[in-house]
């Protein structure tokens, strides 16, 4: 039996707006980070969106995407979008499909992996990323 794993990113990334010419304009003051994921957007750096383009995960598309940094004027453009098209919401976590490889959005803002994703990406060099099993990170 497959689980369910938030996915994450450390250290904690800062927020993103998106802008209408379609940059990310960065909220929040801090260096940039390899890992963005807020209400209705994923945004990695293009090497990590590369090794998971190269695996069979089903409803995942990749577009490039710019960050903006409104203190300094600086546009970096190494990062990819990720638009994930499997949802589900808290009470239907028993009920998924979780063969194959799986990326899924809760609620369009808390990303998850099954368990052969996790495993993929335990095994790459991206070793910011963190997995929470199940829901455990909201329990009170």
């Amino acid at each position: 039996m497959s689980l369910l794993y938030q996915l994450y990113g450390e250290p904690a990334s800062g927020r993103l707006h998106p802008l209408k010419d379609g940059r990310f304009q960065l909220v929040d003051y801090g260096p940039v980070t390899p890992f963005y994921s807020g209400y209705g957007y994923l945004i990695v750096e293009r090497t990590l969106a590369t090794f998971l383009a190269e695996l069979p995960i089903e409803r995942v598309r990749y577009e490039n995407a710019i960050l903006f940094d409104p203190a300094s004027g600086a546009e970096h453009r190494d990062f990819v979008r990720i638009h994930v098209g499997q949802y589900f919401s808290h009470d239907q976590i028993s009920d998924l499909d979780l063969d194959g490889l799986r990326l899924l959005a809760m609620n369009d803002e808390y990303l998850f992996v099954n368990s052969g994703l996790k495993d993929q990406l335990e095994g790459s060099p991206f070793d910011y990323l963190r997995f929470s099993e199940g829901l455990s990170s909201f329990a009170a």
